[in-house]
């Protein structure tokens, strides 16, 4: 008996090693798929593994009695599902299933198609509406007012699209921050507050409007451009971004569609549609509609703004080249020679800008005058503006009233030009007397006089900013008179010189024009010029600058 009981290690130990046998096969089963095996045979070997195990471990035999009945017990429901299980039903199920999600794909294939079939149809109503109006801009090209008449024409196209009794279109002004009224058409009932004091009559309500620009904020068309967000406003009562201003009639607020107009996701505009309040309101698809054809709008205004900005690069670049051309025989073809001084000068001049003008006028033996003129503006403007200044002074200078005098004079001969041109100008004057050889200096604006003094090689400005010429009639000018000796120089230049940027963004400076003066001032005016004209190109390189350079060098011998 007792060595019988002494091999019982021996079943458990062949118990345990079948059943990681089986174990393995229903693993190999699962991954290869080769024949479907239920989740309680696996729990089931695992269990008899277990048992087998614990009870060689344990040598309490009792544990496998235990093993065979948990098994059992693990397997007993699976049998009898098995044993009563109907396979026809069975599949009648699965088939139903497979039915039943069958139905439910082509249900969603079938939405699926029909979502597409609209978005499609969408695109293509906006292609045929872009269509529509990138052909009809180019229309616009040759009119003189090829903005204004473009929208005119897309307010009555997207009026009578959308059935809308009015409509007004906006464009933003990015550098006020506003949104000016640029068409308006049909009866459209403001949907702001109205002035307290603009009488409610349909012709001023209406001129109100039609001038009108509006800030981003405090109101609808503003809101609705910050917020990019086309909006539907069905019930305007109840809607507090509207403003009911009645109770006139024309002034009843109906319904309303305000659709921003957007341009590389940048909001450009709005375009805002009404309807009378006795009317249908608009409806969702006429929202929709309207949204489609605000989004056409601005794709057909890129070519002409492509346009516009081109037509006026044109027209500007021709003005320029014109003023280029007379600018320059306003400038000194040669300059004077004056007994006991030395003239030197250089003017750069930036394509299309001609806002740079000097002079020397020997008015008499004792007054020389020296000009450095810097005009605001650019092109044909500068050049009118030049064409005065220049005139005025060559009267005055031959006059014997002091520096400032002649300048006051000229201000005011600027001042009393009513176009609406602008007119303002920086201006040194130097008037020389060569007998004496004293200065009488008067400036204007930003142009700079300096003096490089001989006896203690120092150098510095001697004049300092005041207000512009063409600002207003009752500006005071004051003189400064000065004592020169031989050696000495007095330049004065535009600001456009010492504003200049090298390639590190870094301007000329008064510095840098001392330096080169002080270095040079043992040769002639002519020579000191063309030396400081070689140190500012060195210094610039090849940075492109934005405004014209000139200097202006006198020497005493």
């Amino acid at each position: 008996m007792n060595s019988i009981d002494s091999l019982i290690n021996v079943p458990l130990l062949i118990s345990m090693g079948i059943g990681l046998l089986l174990l393995l096969f229903l693993l190999i089963m699962k991954l290869r798929k080769t024949s479907h095996s239920s989740f309680i045979f696996f729990v089931v070997v695992a269990v008899v593994i277990i048992g087998a195990g614990y009870t060689l471990i344990s040598q309490a035999y009792i544990n496998i009695v235990f093993t065979i009945i948990i098994s059992e017990v693990l397997l007993l429901p699976y049998v009898i599902l098995k044993t009563f299980d109907n396979p026809k039903k069975r599949e009648e199920k699965l088939a139903a299933k497979k039915a039943s999600t069958q139905q439910m794909a082509l249900e969603q294939d079938s939405a699926s198609k029909k979502l597409i079939a609209e978005i499609e149809a969408k695109h293509q109503r906006l292609l045929d509406v872009n269509k529509e109006l990138i052909s009809k801009v180019s229309t616009f090209f040759s009119n003189e007012n090829s903005m204004e008449s473009f929208m005119e024409y897309c307010n009555k196209f997207i009026s009578e699209k959308v059935s809308a009794d009015g409509c007004v279109i906006l464009l933003a002004d990015d550098y006020d921050n506003t949104l000016a009224v640029k068409s308006l058409a049909g009866a459209f009932p403001p949907p702001y507050k109205l002035p307290d004091d603009l009488p409610h009559k349909p012709i001023r309500v209406e001129t109100n409007l039609r001038f009108a620009t509006f800030n981003y904020n405090d109101n609808v068309f503003g809101d609705v451009l910050t917020s990019k967000q086309a909006s539907l406003v069905a019930d305007s009562v109840k809607d507090p971004r509207i403003f009911q201003n009645g109770p006139e009639d024309f002034l009843r607020c109906g319904s309303y569609i305000f659709v921003p107009i957007i341009q590389q996701e940048a909001a450009i505009g709005v375009v805002a549609l009404s309807r009378k309040p006795d009317n249908a309101k608009f409806t969702k698809e006429e929202f929709d509609t309207a949204v489609i054809l605000v989004d056409a709008i601005a794709t057909s205004l890129k070519p002409l703004y492509s346009f516009l900005s081109y037509a006026e690069s044109t027209e500007l670049n021709k003005g320029g080249d014109i003023a280029t051309s007379y600018q320059k025989q306003l400038l000194p073809q040669k300059l004077p020679i004056i007994p006991g001084t030395s003239i030197g000068c250089f003017s750069v001049q930036t394509e299309n800008v001609c806002g740079d003008y000097y002079d020397v006028i020997v008015s008499r033996k004792d007054r020389i005058s020296f000009i450095m003129a810097d005009i605001a503006g650019k092109g044909m403007n500068a050049l009118v503006v030049m064409t005065m200044v220049r005139a005025i002074l060559r009267l005055a200078v031959n006059t014997p009233q002091s520096a400032s005098t002649i300048l006051s004079w000229a201000n005011r001969g600027i001042c009393s030009d009513t176009s609406k041109i602008d007119h303002f100008a920086s201006i040194a004057l130097i008037n020389y007397d060569s007998v004496n050889k004293e200065a009488q200096i008067s400036t204007c604006g930003n142009n700079p006089v300096f003096i490089y003094t001989a006896a203690d090689k120092s150098f510095k400005q001697i004049s300092s900013p005041t207000e512009p010429m063409g600002v207003s009639k009752e500006t005071v000018y004051t003189d400064i008179n000065i004592k020169l000796n031989s050696g000495d120089i007095i330049a004065t230049c535009t600001d456009g010189l010492l504003e200049s940027l090298n390639e590190d963004g870094v301007q000329y400076s008064t510095e840098q024009l001392s330096k080169s003066i002080i270095k040079n001032c043992n040769a002639n005016a002519k020579d000191i010029s063309a030396k400081v004209k070689e140190d500012f190109r060195k210094y610039c390189g090849s940075a492109q600058q934005y405004d014209d350079q000139s200097l202006l060098v006198i020497k005493i011998q």
